[in-house]
C-alpha cells in the first residue's frame, strides 16, 4: 500500500539505513500516525516514504527478546493498518470461498499474521529492505495459510470417511480374475454357437456382437445364464423376421 523507497546506491542505503534506524527509536504511537500519514499519500498518488512502516515491522520482530510491550504494541498497530489489505488477498484467492462461507474472514487473517510473525526473526529481518518486500511475505503468508486450511479440511472429511465406514478401497484389477472372466466367455460362445443353424447364422453373431451392429452386450453387466438367454432370445428373433421375409 506505500510506496518502496530502497536506495538504489551504497551511499543512498547508508542514509536510508541510518534514517530507518532514527525511526526505529520513535515511539510506536509516533510511527503509526506517520505510516498512516504516507499511506494516504500512497493512495493520493502523492510521493510517500515506507520507511515508516518498514520501522514498526523491525520493532515488533526485534523487540519481542529485548521489550515485549514496545513489540506488542508495534504488532497492534501493523494489524489495524494492514488486516484490511490482508482480507483483499483472502477474499481474491479463488479458493477461500468455502473456507469463508464456514468461518468467516477472522480466522484465516489472524493466522497470516500469526504465520508471519513465526516466520520472521531478527535475524531475517534484516534481508527486507522495503516495505513492498515485507507486505510481499506477509501475503505469500495468506496464501499458505489458505492452502493449509484446505489441506486440513480434507484430512478431517476423509477421517471422517473412515469412520462412517464410506472409504472405499482403490479397485486393482487381479490378472486371475481376467483369465476366469476369458474362461468363462470363451464357454458362452461355445453355448451360443451350439444354437446357431448354418454358417449364415454364425455370421449374423459375429456381425451383430464382434462388429457392433445391431445389439451389442457387455459381458460385464451380465451373469453367463443371463447372456446366453438374452442372446438365445436375440437369435429366436432373428430367425422370425428371416421366415417373415422368406
Amino acid at each position: 500500500m506505500t510506496q518502496s523507497t530502497t536506495a538504489s546506491n551504497p551511499g543512498d542505503r547508508i542514509e536510508q539505513h541510518a534514517r530507518l534506524q532514527q525511526l526505529i527509536g520513535c515511539s510506536v504511537s509516533e510511527l503509526a500516525r506517520l505510516l498512516q500519514e504516507e499511506t494516504k499519500n500512497f493512495l493520493l498518488h502523492r510521493p510517500s516514504d515506507d520507511l515508516p512502516g518498514l520501522a514498526l515491522f523491525f520493532i515488533a520482530i526485534t523487540g519481542r527478546a529485548s521489550n515485549q510491550e514496545r513489540s506488542d504494541n508495534a504488532w497492534a498497530c501493523i494489524y489495524q493498518q494492514y488486516a484490511p489489505l490482508v482480507l483483499t488477498w483472502v477474499t481474491q484467492h479463488q479458493s477461500a470461498a468455502p473456507i469463508l462461507g464456514q468461518d468467516g474472514s477472522a480466522p484465516l487473517i489472524n493466522a497470516a499474521f500469526a504465520k508471519f510473525s513465526q516466520a520472521l526473526s531478527p535475524a531475517n529481518i534484516e534481508n527486507f529492505d522495503s516495505l513492498a518486500a515485507i507486505l510481499k511475505y506477509l501475503k505469500m503468508c495468506v496464501h499458505s495459510v489458505i492452502a493449509d486450511e484446505l489441506r486440513s479440511r480434507r484430512s478431517r472429511q476423509n477421517e471422517e470417511s473412515l469412520e462412517l465406514g464410506e472409504y472405499t478401497e482403490p479397485v486393482i484389477t487381479d490378472p486371475a480374475d481376467e483369465v476366469v472372466s476369458n474362461a468363462v466367455a470363451l464357454d458362452l460362445w461355445q453355448a451360443i454357437l451350439q444354437e446357431l443353424k448354418g454358417e449364415n447364422e454364425q455370421v449374423l453373431i459375429y456381425l451383430s456382437f464382434m462388429q457392433k451392429m445391431g445389439f451389442f452386450l457387455t459381458f460385464g453387466d451380465f451373469g453367463i445364464a443371463e447372456l446366453f438367454l438374452l442372446n438365445k432370445k436375440w437369435l429366436v428373433k432373428q430367425r422370425h423376421k428371416k421366415v417373415c421375409i422368406s
